[in-house]
């Protein structure tokens, strides 16, 4: 009797560890997991990505439908979103591209930069600085006025309105470094006196003869 329950114990033990071995993953299986990881991985870039975007536009961030972590386990609709999330990415790029002004110190570039926030001020800046400080490098008033230049601001003149412009401009979703508002600065002249000319206020500043 002995001798058939230890043969009995032998069997099953020999037995057990066959049926409840689990199967190999099939390399098919392996590529399709290792596949949706690394969507789910591009997922959480591109979402964090535009999510930095929206917020340098001080716009609301896109939704997610789901967290990484709760992605279907789907293939074709790890894709899709994927392919959603790049179009999101890159549309407010092009968009932050458009709307960031970069500061620099050529005046024409400024003035070209500035049409975009107070568009058909260009001929007027244009005509102004020619006759006053020039499209070249900052220059005072040779005759010691204290005017500067290619607008030809006086300092008080300049702090008087470049805030209000500078916060305007925000105002309409652009950006611009803050060291530009300077009245030394050429992107701050061209600010200040396009956010004048577009709003009614240039008024006694520049002879009647530049309008």
């Amino acid at each position: 009797m002995r001798m058939i329950l230890l043969a009995a114990t032998v069997l099953a033990a020999l037995l057990v560890p066959t049926a409840m071995a689990k199967p190999k993953p099939l390399s098919s299986e392996i590529s399709r997991q290792s596949e949706q990881k690394a969507l789910a991985k591009r997922i959480g870039y591109l979402r964090l990505q535009t999510w930095k975007c929206q917020d340098a536009l001080n716009v609301t961030r896109s939704k997610a439908s789901e967290s990484i972590w709760a992605l279907p386990a789907s293939t074709p609709y790890r894709r899709w979103t994927v392919n959603l999330w790049k179009k999101r990415e890159r549309g407010c790029e092009r968009t932050l591209s458009r709307r960031t002004l970069p500061a620099n110190w050529d005046w024409l570039t400024s003035v070209r930069l500035v049409q975009r926030v107070y568009p058909g001020t260009s001929s007027w800046l244009k005509t102004i600085s020619s006759r006053e400080g020039g499209w070249g490098r900052f220059v005072m008033n040779s005759q010691g006025s204290g005017c500067g230049g290619w607008m030809q601001f006086m300092s008080s003149t300049y702090w008087a309105y470049s805030h209000a412009a500078f916060a305007d401009l925000r105002s309409r979703g652009f950006i611009v470094p803050q060291s530009a508002n300077s009245w030394s600065h050429p992107m701050g002249q061209a600010i200040t006196a396009g956010y004048m000319r577009y709003t009614g206020r240039d008024g006694h500043h520049w002879s009647a003869t530049d309008y």
